[in-house]
């Protein structure tokens, strides 16, 4: 009996729990310019830690994301041009990801579920309010 309440307690505090981060829409007006601003038609990837897309530019896109830096490659010929956007509040990997105890990641979900206070706080963040805003993103081609 003591060695099942010694491997029970062992797997809560040392089991790891794990969840995708949520994805959020951005608007995404990319323009491509030769260096003269003239626009130009090119092809061009939009890249994050989550997604990935190959668009023809200039175009408005809906670009499905993390709340994360979000990159883009063009080509046009032997033109080439990159760009990107860094969010100055992104957190780590490692911060979005993992939760290192078992019993932490269910005591916080129990938090979140039954009392007001966790509804209160969930309802309140505005932490990643800041993903939802339209990009103007310009990439000029060398």
């Amino acid at each position: 009996m003591i060695k099942i309440i010694f491997y029970s307690a062992l797997f809560i505090l040392t089991s790891c729990a794990s969840f995708a981060p949520k994805e959020y829409p951005v608007e995404i007006n990319l323009i491509t310019v030769d260096v003269d601003n003239n626009p130009i038609d090119a092809v061009c990837s939009l890249y994050s830690s989550s997604n990935k897309i190959d668009v023809l530019s200039p175009k408005k896109i809906i670009f499905n994301t993390e709340c994360s830096a979000v990159n883009v490659v063009c080509k046009a010929g032997d033109l080439y041009g990159s760009n990107g956007i860094i969010n100055e509040e992104d957190t780590s990997a490692a911060e979005s990801l993992f939760i290192t105890s078992g019993i932490g990641y269910l005591f916080d979900r129990a938090v979140d579920a039954i009392t007001p206070m966790g509804a209160m706080i969930n309802l309140m963040s505005d932490n990643e309010s800041h993903c939802e805003v339209k990009r103007k993103i310009t990439v000029v081609l060398e």
